[in-house]
């Protein structure tokens, strides 16, 4: 089903909130992982389950991208400077999306470390260990990829709720996984 001039494809609102669910998933189990002592068989579970999150966020995006691009979008509302804004947020929020897991898979491999996903296989690092690449991957994935979903995701959902309780237009009906757009 292609996105209509008034409405996100079912699809493409189903990737949103289940990518949406998966950050916060992902965010939640890194942080989890910080309340067990290294030596805690807990902690390792709550990191493969990070990985494990951030794979399926990566491939997800690229679905994402990939359905965006051959079933259309619905019509931008605003004036002025809000398409712009709107359409750059996105991006930035695409490139997030798959920067995250590409620098966190990075990170690792350049760290010398296995990453096990989903429980059920390990991917082995297959280049050479460098501790400083590893720590520049480590800087682009928790410091700046993450201040700036952070701060992308602040716009992204105030941008909505301006547009649903200021300006009274169907930017956020038109993506709500539940009812229908005016």
């Amino acid at each position: 089903m292609s996105s209509t001039p008034n409405s996100w494809s079912s699809a493409l609102k189903g990737l949103h909130w289940i990518i949406a669910i998966f950050i916060l998933c992902a965010w939640g189990s890194v942080e989890l992982h910080e309340g067990y002592e290294k030596t805690d068989p807990m902690r390792n579970w709550w990191m493969v389950l990070h990985y494990s999150l951030g794979f399926s966020i990566l491939l997800l995006a690229m679905l994402r991208l990939y359905w965006r691009a051959t079933h259309g979008r619905p019509t931008l509302y605003g004036s002025g400077f809000q398409k712009p804004v709107s359409l750059l947020v996105q991006s930035l929020m695409y490139v997030i999306m798959l920067g995250m897991p590409i620098t966190g898979f990075l990170m690792r491999q350049f760290a010398g470390r296995d990453i096990t996903l989903f429980w059920l296989f390990d991917i082995s690092p297959f280049v050479t260990k460098n501790i400083d690449i590893a720590k520049q991957m480590a800087f682009l994935h928790k410091e700046l990829l993450w201040n700036a979903l952070l701060v992308l995701l602040v716009l992204h959902i105030g941008g909505a709720i301006w547009h649903h309780f200021i300006i009274k237009d169907n930017t956020l009906r038109q993506m709500l996984p539940f009812g229908k757009a005016k």
